[in-house]
């Protein structure tokens, strides 16, 4: 087996949780470590792009969603290990910067944009109730905690998607 070093990455990315109605606006993800999970809309920045310039891109882009307010609520982190396609252990430290998002009830969603490694395969409003390990990702499951308690996790905690 590889040392672990080998497979380390880290990711830092800006990240919204916009919530309405007991619902969360989560995107179903089909690449990387949440691949078949819900996740949050975000990801990276692009060259010279603010964070707010980047969530808000992010948020178009991958549930078709215009930002009307934003509010940056904290940082949280945590590690995954994930088995890639060719059994390959990967060791990942993700950081997020979140943002309370509101998209306006009013507004429906326009298609999302497709491009090369798009990850999204569209947009829902999941329940709260319905939010579990099993189909989420650990940023969904910060943001179900943070809504119901306000409280984003100082701590990091670790998962493991391998098995």
């Amino acid at each position: 087996m590889a040392d672990s070093n080998d497979n380390f990455y880290r990711h830092m990315g800006v990240y919204g949780i916009c919530a309405a109605e007991g619902s969360l606006l989560v995107i179903q993800k089909i690449l990387g470590p949440y691949t078949g999970r819900y996740d949050l809309p975000g990801g990276r920045l692009e060259k010279m792009e603010s964070l707010e310039q980047g969530i808000t891109r992010e948020l178009r882009e991958e549930t078709g969603y215009t930002v009307r307010e934003l509010r940056n609520i904290g940082v949280c982190d945590f590690s995954v290990m994930w088995r890639l396609q060719d059994s390959t252990i990967e060791y990942l430290h993700h950081i997020a910067i979140l943002y309370e998002i509101d998209v306006g009830s009013d507004k429906t969603a326009d298609p999302i944009t497709s491009f090369e490694g798009q990850d999204s395969n569209g947009a829902i409003w999941l329940k709260l109730d319905e939010v579990t390990s099993e189909n989420s990702s650990p940023l969904v499951l910060q943001a179900v905690d943070w809504i119901r308690t306000g409280v984003i996790p100082v701590a990091g905690r670790s998962f493991d998607y391998s098995i």
